[in-house]
């Protein structure tokens, strides 16, 4: 063992004299391991969050939308998949038909609200967002039993077809498979008058939509296009083209191609593309923004952590004044005492870094793993026994040699460890009532390990640049006035 490791691995060790100072030594290291471990947990929700809501959105919106600028109707769109789907990258499209609504429940007079209809192929909806394995119930618009049911107890109305709503909105409407509801299409003036007359449509609930997405669970039902197109007198035209591609990160680069490839007329109108990205622009910019702020903080929490570090240097410093007169009498240079107090406090920064890391890591794996855990209570009453007989034997242990000491702070960690596997579990956003902000049921938790190495180097650094006063303090002590008092 080289010189300077000797002399910090001494003074990193307990003796009675400088308890105190190993005391500040424990907490500088329990510092910067809460440091780490906080900023690791808080990213790894984050990008949880984010890739889970990213991984929803994809799941039920296309990678590209493209319609005319005006969002009005253009025909040909038959063609013009055949054409886009001819581009390299993209996997499929779809024809839709996108438009708002108002609602009546029936027997009601009174719009309940306004949502969103989208006519749509089921097929080749199904290739572009994946439609029907979010469908409670039937995709069968046409010919549903519930609708053939419904038409039998509605004779002398006419029943337009089946629809299927998003969940949410079909509890907050108050409505059921089979039960009808009427759509206000348009307002239309038969005579010329200047009075207007609704134009409404009845349609028999089939199915609900369940993707666990706020957006599309509350506000949106969906009908066959056939069906839409009619409504709207709109005969082989529709007003968005969906497009799915084999990488989602491509979408800015096929949207141009896109638009290219559909090939509108200046009478048709300009031809506009959305990408999921600038769809979702402002949520995944506050996320990427709450990252950037999140590190921000937990670094400013490692460089407190790393003031405890230098402070604990200092006091070793005036604590071992005379053994630096000693060294630097015996001919230690001053570039040798400076080592041996920065390899003391990157000791401690190490080491509080690589506990971190491992509690960090610790509560994203068990806040990620659903496995059955034993009953906080019955975790409580084997770990208070368990913690006495350990403070015990730590006792007997500080009178005996380094065999003891390892053995109880082996039992020390299997208890923490036990007490943090029965503690800490999946969080329920169902339970908190959160579930509808972040379209999820429970917290989600994705480890980054390329910021996992990236904020072990930093604490590391942070920590190594707080040794830097006190060595450069102790290196410069003379030896003279080191002595002069002993």
């Amino acid at each position: 063992m080289k010189f300077e490791w000797f002399v910090a691995s001494r003074y990193l060790r307990s003796r009675r004299k400088q308890s105190f100072i190993s005391i500040i030594s424990i907490i500088s290291i329990g510092g910067v391991a809460l440091g780490v471990a906080t900023v690791i947990l808080v990213i790894a929700v984050l990008d949880g969050v984010e890739h889970g809501l990213k991984d929803r959105f994809l799941s039920n919106e296309a990678h590209v939308a493209l319609h005319i600028f005006d969002h009005s109707f253009f025909k040909g769109y038959q063609e013009r998949i055949q054409r886009i789907e001819a581009i390299d990258n993209v996997v499929a499209a779809s024809p839709v038909i996108f438009a708002q609504i108002g609602v009546f429940r029936e027997h009601s007079n009174t719009i309940q609200g306004a949502i969103y209809i989208k006519g749509i192929d089921p097929v080749l909806e199904d290739k572009v967002t994946g439609f029907s394995t979010f469908v409670m119930g039937s995709t069968d618009f046409q010919n549903s039993e519930l609708i053939e049911k419904a038409a039998l107890m509605k004779q002398g109305e006419t029943i337009t077809g089946g629809i299927i709503l998003g969940g949410r909105l079909a509890t907050r409407l108050g409505v059921m498979k089979g039960d009808v509801l009427r759509l206000l299409i348009k307002l239309v003036d038969p005579g010329g008058l200047g009075t207007l007359t609704p134009d409404l449509a009845n349609f028999v609930v089939i199915g609900f939509y369940e993707s666990e997405m706020e957006a599309y669970d509350n506000n949106f039902g969906f009908i066959h296009i056939d069906t839409a197109q009619k409504l709207y007198n709109q005969e082989n035209r529709v007003n968005f083209i969906f497009v799915r591609l084999t990488d989602a990160e491509l979408a800015p680069q096929i949207a141009t191609k896109i638009e290219d490839a559909a090939d509108f007329s200046v009478l048709e109108g300009m031809p506009d593309t959305r990408t999921w990205m600038e769809a979702q622009a402002p949520l995944f910019s506050a996320l990427q923004l709450e990252k950037i702020a999140t590190v921000i903080i937990e670094a400013l929490i490692i460089l407190v952590a790393s003031f405890n570090i230098a402070s604990t240097l200092i006091m070793t410093v005036m604590e071992k004044t005379k053994d630096v007169g000693t060294l630097r009498t015996l001919g230690s240079s001053r570039g040798n005492i400076m080592r041996i107090f920065m390899i003391q406090g990157s000791v401690i920064g190490t080491l509080g870094t690589m506990i971190g890391t491992a509690l960090g890591l610790a509560l994203c794996w068990l806040l990620s793993t659903n496995a059955e855990r034993p009953s906080y209570w019955y975790a409580l009453a084997l770990v208070v026994p368990i913690s006495l007989q350990f403070l015990i034997a730590s006792r007997h242990a500080m009178r005996t040699k380094g065999g003891w000491k390892l053995a109880v702070g082996t039992l020390w960690l299997i208890g923490i460890g036990f007490a943090l596997y029965c503690a800490v579990r999946p969080i329920s956003l169902v339970d908190l009532g959160l579930s509808q902000i972040y379209q999820m049921h429970h917290l989600p938790i994705k480890v980054n390990w390329v910021f996992v190495i990236f904020i072990n180097l930093l604490s590391f650094a942070i920590c190594w640049l707080a040794t830097l006063y006190p060595a450069w303090q102790a290196a410069n002590l003379k030896p003279v006035e080191a002595l002069q008092h002993e």
